[in-house]
């Protein structure tokens, strides 16, 4: 009868070494009792049996041989990957059996083949897509710290910080103030996982490798939402109303309109840095918008005048009066240097004339219906069209030099049965 005892090695960049045996019998070949009971185990010797990568090396007498290789080699590689917990291979296996004479032979050839076959590989904690190992990192630390990078590159390290602080607590988030943005949700879609694992310490990436890795090479989707409060203007309707007060295509703004306000909170959701979804989820009203209220004039425009006329222009003084004049009569007075360049229609009326009409230039006659009839000479524009009603004080032009003329005035007659009067005996300012 023998024992066999199975040690393996995990030897890590502190160069200690753990053996792990467990001691199992295996029977011989003599099956007689009575020669198995006469057997003791005083005389039994140990030999060590070494595998690696699934072949079989060969036998040494002494395990400390085989302990000191290992340790030499994994203080060896540590000299170069400081950082990195080393160990042999994890096919690498030393079984010991017991026998009553040593067989092991050539144990240095042995040695020799164990130290060029044996590889130090650094433990690692597998990054994995969709099962599949994609990058090696030095420990579980580098794998949460290649997802936060990840996760970095769409959304900022105060919105990242926030949002793992969020859920690690299980109070409810305080409501939003106008202005303010938190992400309620930062999760990569694809099927990433991490295992423990041994590698080539060469191959073992940094989390920045890692990290550019997924999001360059991999084009892994990264989805953010975000809760946002904000401010906006609420636009206040017009309301028009007829106004019986107010000539037709007359119109007054009663009341003026003023936008109200309202704060609203929207979801958004982002995929690859990119907005893909914006949805309101609460609205609230903080100021009601005001109306606006317009006045339009339904009363009808009179065509006839009441023989009272006003003033045809915006203030100014008379620089000429009715009478001779070089040599010839002047029918009108002239009205210069005013205060706005409106002209306005003296009397209600309908416009007779309007156009351009030798030295007067621009002019408009208004023919006021009870036998009055008005001249308004060298307009710069005319703004009413013959036919068309003008009510008393209904700008009609603008005061301009057409025609022949010495400078901006407005040259104004009255008429009374096709005899010209004097205005001054009806206006006045």
């Amino acid at each position: 009868m023998r024992n066999l005892t199975d040690k393996s090695f995990s030897i890590s960049g502190s160069n200690l070494i753990k053996i792990a045996a467990s001691v199992f019998l295996v029977m011989g070949l003599n099956t007689n009792p009575a020669a198995a009971e006469n057997i003791g185990h005083d005389g039994l010797k140990t030999i060590y049996h070494i595998y690696n990568d699934g072949k079989y090396i060969g036998a040494v007498n002494e395990d400390e041989k085989v302990e000191d290789l290992v340790e030499a080699k994994v203080a060896e590689a540590g000299q170069e990957f400081k950082e990195l917990n080393l160990e042999p291979d994890e096919s690498f296996n030393m079984i010991a059996e017991q026998v009553f004479e040593p067989a092991a032979k050539n144990e240095e050839e042995i040695l020799a083949a164990l130290d060029e076959e044996l590889e130090v590989k650094a433990s690692t904690f597998a990054l994995a897509m969709d099962g599949k190992v994609i990058a090696q990192l030095k420990d579980r630390s580098a794998y949460d710290e290649t997802l936060r990078q990840v996760l970095l590159a769409y959304a900022s390290p105060e919105e990242l910080d926030q949002w793992e602080a969020s859920k690690r607590t299980p109070e409810a988030l305080p409501e939003l103030e106008a202005g303010e943005t938190r992400v309620t949700l930062i999760d990569i879609e694809d099927n990433l996982s991490g295992m423990s694992d041994q590698a080539a310490p060469a191959d073992i990436s940094t989390p920045e490798e890692a990290a550019t890795l997924l999001l360059e090479e991999k084009d892994i989707t990264v989805t953010v939402e975000k809760e946002e409060k904000v401010k906006e203007g609420l636009k206040f309707e017009t309301v028009e109303k007829e106004d019986e007060e107010l000539f037709i295509g007359k119109s007054k703004v009663e009341q003026k309109g003023k936008d109200g306000e309202k704060q609203v909170v929207y979801t958004i959701t982002e995929t690859d840095g990119e907005q893909s979804g914006r949805e309101a989820v609460e609205e609230e009203v903080t100021a009601e918008p005001v109306e606006k209220v317009v006045l339009n004039g339904v009363k009808e425009l009179p065509s006839v005048g009441t023989g009272k006329f006003v003033w045809p222009a915006q203030g100014g003084y008379i620089s000429s009066k009715k009478g001779p004049r070089w040599g010839r009569e002047h029918k009108g007075i002239d009205i210069a240097q005013p205060d706005g360049f409106d002209i306005l229609a003296a009397d209600h009326g309908v416009v007779k004339a309007a156009g351009a009409d030798g030295t007067f230039g621009n002019r408009v006659i208004i023919d006021h219906g009870n036998g009055y009839e008005t001249i308004y000479a060298h307009l710069k524009t005319i703004d009413v069209k013959v036919g068309a009603k003008v009510p008393q004080g209904t700008k009609i032009g603008v005061m301009g030099t057409t025609g022949r003329s010495t400078g901006i005035h407005l040259h104004f007659e009255i008429s009374k049965n096709g005899a010209t009067q004097n205005p001054l005996d009806y206006v006045k300012q």
